[in-house]
C-alpha cells in the first residue's frame, strides 16, 4: 500500500513537471481535467487513497497528452500569416553584414615594458536595415 508522502509525490510531480515546461494551456488544462477525472474513476474502483492516486496520475498524464496532441494538430492546421500575397516574413527588414578591417601589431617594447603583438579589429561600418 502507498504511504502518504507517496501518494503526495505521484499527485504533484506531474503538475510540476507539466507547469515548469512551456507547454500550450491546453495541456495544463487536459492534466486537471484528466487529473480530476482519474481521480474520480480510481476512488469508485477501488474505494481508498491508493487508487485515487493512481487514477490521478493516470488521467493527469493522459490529459496532458491529449492536449499536447490537439495543440499540435491545431498548431499544424494553422495557415501562415499573410499581407497582401506575401507572408510576413517577407515584409519583414534585415540587417546588413557588417564591415570589419583588422590589423597586426607587433612586438612591441615601451620603457620596461614588453607587449606581445596582436591583432586589432575596427569596425568600418556597423549592419544596418534593410528592406532587400
Amino acid at each position: 500500500m502507498l504511504e502518504k508522502k507517496e501518494i503526495a509525490a505521484l499527485l504533484i510531480l506531474p503538475l510540476i513537471l507539466n507547469a515548469c515546461s512551456t507547454a500550450p494551456k491546453s495541456m495544463l488544462t487536459g492534466a486537471i481535467a484528466g487529473g480530476v477525472v482519474g481521480a474520480g474513476v480510481g476512488q469508485a474502483h477501488s474505494q481508498n487513497s491508493g487508487g485515487t492516486a493512481v487514477g490521478a496520475v493516470v488521467g493527469m498524464g493522459l490529459g496532458s497528452l491529449i492536449g499536447y496532441l490537439s495543440h499540435k494538430d491545431k498548431m499544424k492546421n494553422q495557415e501562415p500569416k499573410v499581407i497582401g500575397d506575401k507572408p510576413i516574413e517577407d515584409w519583414s527588414p534585415s540587417i546588413t553584414k557588417p564591415k570589419i578591417r583588422s590589423y597586426m601589431v607587433p612586438d612591441t617594447i615601451d620603457g620596461n615594458k614588453y607587449i606581445k603583438g596582436h591583432r586589432v579589429f575596427v569596425l568600418e561600418s556597423p549592419g544596418e536595415w534593410s528592406k532587400d
